[in-house]
């Protein structure tokens, strides 16, 4: 038998995940637009360290932007003398570690939306748990999509370069 509420958890959880899928078709083109125009083909394993960090269960949000941040720092090369694939830029002069940072943080953006789109009110205890929640879970999505791209755009270089 089960628990009174334990149905309503799992539908919660079922719409949000609906909702997360959506708003990742929107989010997705706009990743690769970035992942292209800082020209992000090259070393993978900077971009699975940070996916790494994302889908471990003591982080959050805040943890794997500061690993970020924490990466951009190091100004580490990814090979003779290349530029960190986090301290690449842009046309319009941003740096990808910076805009990955700040395009993290706006998600919560797209979680409020999650949430209020199962309609429970953010500004309850569950909205804000949920919002929580969805943030993270849009992050790990959003990072996972990037790793993936970033392999795709390295296989492109390379095709194109034979």
């Amino acid at each position: 038998m089960s628990q009174p509420g334990h149905d309503n958890d799992q539908q919660t959880i079922l719409k949000m995940e609906k909702a997360i899928t959506s708003q990742m078709e929107e989010l997705i083109p706009e990743m690769q637009q970035m992942a292209r125009d800082h020209k992000l083909a090259g070393d993978k394993s900077p971009f699975r360290n940070v996916l790494n960090v994302a889908v471990d269960a003591a982080s959050d949000v805040e943890v794997t932007k500061n690993y970020i941040l924490y990466q951009l720092g190091r100004g580490q090369k990814s090979g003779r003398d290349r530029v960190s694939p986090w301290q690449k830029w842009d046309r319009n002069k941003n740096m990808f570690g910076l805009k990955l940072v700040d395009t993290i943080t706006a998600l919560n953006k797209n979680a409020e939306q999650v949430v209020e789109s199962i309609g429970v009110s953010l500004d309850t205890d569950l909205g804000k748990d949920l919002t929580q929640q969805a943030h993270r879970r849009l992050m790990q999505l959003y990072l996972g999509n990037l790793v993936r791209y970033q392999v795709y755009l390295t296989f492109q270089t390379i095709k194109g370069a034979s």
